[in-house]
């Protein structure tokens, strides 16, 4: 069988001995001695095909096409070429045969790995050992570091890319991992690294800057991160992710089968914050074996043309089945050659003159526990805050100068057995609704704290307590009416509630993870729900019909709202991004893009003319919110929208909402804290963007 390389061909399967397609008529030897025999996989931006070299003993080699670029993309990819010719000659790197360019399509040709890759390990045997994964980090970082030397980035590390060689049954040595799938890989230079660029890599694998477009030398310590908490539990890294908490919760299923100072390693390379996280691999390698002393190491040549171009074999080329667990000689890493100075940079701009300032600040935990919802009642009288140490804070919002907060709550309302994760006052401002990890909803009368009440800090009173999640209940909302309550759980259930009588109107069902989110529309009608799987439900609440289902995340949406005119769904996600969808027809109008962490919340404001983003970034983004009814979702026209940036949390903000006036943003965060940000011109006129 010879297989078309031509992509628009219908028919592309041939007999072996054709030289050309007998559907298209494209040649089918490429450079005359490269015949594809199967594809083996597809991406965004390439095709593989297993392939023969008929040229050289008919041995099989790998065939990677690239979609046509841009005369500037291309050239570029024949300096990296270059550049992979040299790292070819480890030992743990394919080969690079030959590269081509034919037509407006750019072709490498590659060695071809016998074996088995790790994501077939993993199905065929199980979940990894703590000795096993070691293993792996001891075969695999000496590689990376190599790469690094060399200036380039991998982008694309996961199980799948990663094959144990084949050995030969007589010398009854345990073959190497090879590294391959090096099409996403990339030259870095100093300049480049400062700069946005091409989305590429798996997603579930990628780190925070890399879905940004961002990647460093440290994206790829993260991917290996990522791919050994997936070897060792099983579960897909999505599903290793709490996106609620911005936090990896590998540990709750890997057990005790892993120890601390791995658990510490693991946990180090999958910071989000690049800073935080490892800086090389020769780092890593160090915590991995702190007792050995590294010794002198050759580098890696900084000419490609150098007769020095073969760097001596680094640790794991030494074909040995390490011990568990195994240790690891840092003699052999190419030693690595510290960058010149960058010239002193000019002195930074003074900032634009804030539209938004914060006001308040308050402790709303004692011992800095995260903060998870706000909500405002209809009068911006009070200021409800829910946390993870079980309570419900109530804040005299008018106390002292106004904008100001009392620093004690009104009331703390401690009935919940388990951390609160959403808290909503209803339009009437006569109830409170709060929705707990203790997997209950319980319902609060607001209507007796008139402002003497409130002086004399009369309680609300506790009137129900809903029981029938089964899991945590994540988010709560209250429809326009004050009539019916929606809950939205970790048990992929969004349950209705009629308030008065405590009666469960019903279930929907259709996510098939966790739900993050619930939002009524403002005239009651719709339900939106935001799902962990990545999807947005839009519902039908009179008949409980599920409308559409809105597809385009990366990852798990943790966040949903609907504009006050009804024609647009924004929803904020993991991949940290946020989408403005059109109901009507439910198509992508507009992708904005600038959080570096996940989107935790998104607030309309009440004419619906700005969006306010929190992130796990710890910032607060306030964007001109654009119309529904044009645009593409191209991220990259999304700094037009942007108006301001607020920083001053000092962790992830999990929460916005907006006064019912619009001219007040209240937030809550990972630091404890609620933040109060006033707009100091009219928030109601035509904004103005930061200059």
């Amino acid at each position: 069988m010879t297989y078309c390389l031509n992509p628009q061909c219908q028919k592309p399967q041939n007999p072996e001995g054709n030289k050309f397609c007998q559907n298209c008529g494209s040649k089918l030897l490429l450079s005359g001695r490269y015949r594809a025999i199967k594809p083996t996989g597809i991406g965004g931006f390439s095709r593989t095909f297993l392939a023969v070299d008929e040229g050289e003993g008919k041995r099989r080699c790998v065939i990677k096409q690239f979609r046509g670029q841009t005369q500037n993309a291309a050239e570029l990819f024949r300096k990296d070429i270059a550049r992979l010719k040299e790292l070819g000659k480890h030992p743990q790197i394919p080969e690079l045969l030959a590269h081509f360019e034919l037509d407006d399509r750019q072709y490498l040709v590659q060695e071809f790995i016998e074996g088995q890759n790790l994501a077939e390990q993993l199905a065929s045997e199980g979940a990894f050992s703590e000795a096993q994964i070691r293993e792996l980090l001891a075969e695999l970082l000496p590689v990376l570091d190599f790469l690094h030397e060399g200036k380039l980035l991998h982008r694309d590390i996961k199980p799948a890319n990663m094959i144990r060689r084949q050995s030969s049954a007589s010398s009854g040595e345990r073959g190497q991992i090879v590294l391959v799938g090096f099409g996403a890989a990339k030259y870095a230079t100093e300049t480049a690294l400062g700069k946005t660029g091409t989305l590429i890599g798996s997603a579930e694998y990628a780190a925070p800057e890399q879905l940004m477009g961002r990647a460093n030398f440290t994206s790829d310590i993260y991917s290996l991160g990522v791919s050994c908490i997936y070897l060792l539990t099983e579960i897909h890294p999505f599903d290793l992710f709490d996106s609620m908490e911005g936090t990896w919760v590998w540990r709750d299923y890997a057990g005790n089968r892993v120890s601390s100072e791995l658990g510490g390693i693991l946990d180090k390379m999958l910071q989000q914050t690049v800073r935080r996280r490892y800086q090389s691999a020769e780092e890593v390698l160090k915590d991995l074996n702190p007792g050995l002393i590294p010794v002198r190491r050759q580098h890696f040549p900084l000419n490609s043309g150098s007769s020095e171009s073969l760097v001596e074999r680094t640790i794991s080329s030494k074909r040995t089945s390490p011990p568990a667990p195994p240790a690891v000689p840092v003699s052999e890493l190419p030693t690595r050659i510290a960058p010149p100075a960058p010239p002193p940079a000019p002195p930074p701009a003074p900032p634009p003159a804030p539209k938004w300032r914060c006001e308040a600040t308050v402790e709303s935990s004692d011992s800095a526990v995260e903060v998870t919802s706000v909500a405002f009642s209809p009068q911006s009288r009070i200021i409800a805050s829910s946390s993870w140490d079980g309570t419900v804070k109530l804040w005299d919002f008018t106390a002292g100068e106004f904008g100001q907060l009392s620093s004690e709550p009104l009331h703390t309302l401690a009935e919940h057995a388990n951390g609160v994760m959403s808290a909503a006052i209803s339009r009437d401002g006569q109830t409170l609704v709060s929705g707990s990890a203790d997997c209950t909803v319980k319902v609060w009368r607001l209507w007796q704290l008139s402002p003497a009440e409130l002086r004399t800090r009369t309680p609300p009173v506790l009137a129900l307590t809903l029981a029938g999640h089964t899991n945590l209940v994540a988010s709560v909302a209250i429809s326009p009416d004050g009539r019916t309550i929606a809950s939205g759980s970790r048990d992929r259930t969004i349950q209705l509630w009629d308030l008065n009588t405590a009666e469960l109107l019903g279930a929907l069902t259709g996510h098939s993870d966790r739900v993050t989110c619930v939002t009524f529309s403002s005239d009651g009608q719709i339900l939106a729900s935001a799902g962990a799987e990545g999807t947005i439900k839009i519902w039908q609440v009179s008949t409980g019909e599920l409308r559409s289902t809105l597809s385009g995340h990366a990852g798990a949406v943790n966040t949903v709202a609907l504009s006050p005119d009804g024609k647009t769904a924004i929803s904020g996600s993991w991949d940290r991004t946020v989408k403005l969808w059109n109901l009507q027809d439910g198509s992508l109008a507009h992708t904005l893009s600038g959080h570096l962490l996940s989107v935790a919340s998104v607030a309309v404001s009440p004419d619906g003319q700005t969006l306010a983003t929190g992130s796990l970034d710890a910032t607060i983004k306030l964007w001109d919110l654009p119309s529904s009814d044009g645009g593409a979702g191209n991220p990259t026209a999304a700094q037009e929208f942007l108006l301001q940036t607020l920083s001053g949390h000092s962790r992830g903000v999990s929460a916005v909402a907006f006064s019912p006036d619009g001219q007040t943003l209240v937030s809550a965060s990972q630091d404890g804290t609620v933040k109060i940000w006033r707009c100091d011109w009219n928030c109601s006129a035509a904004p103005q963007k930061d200059d």
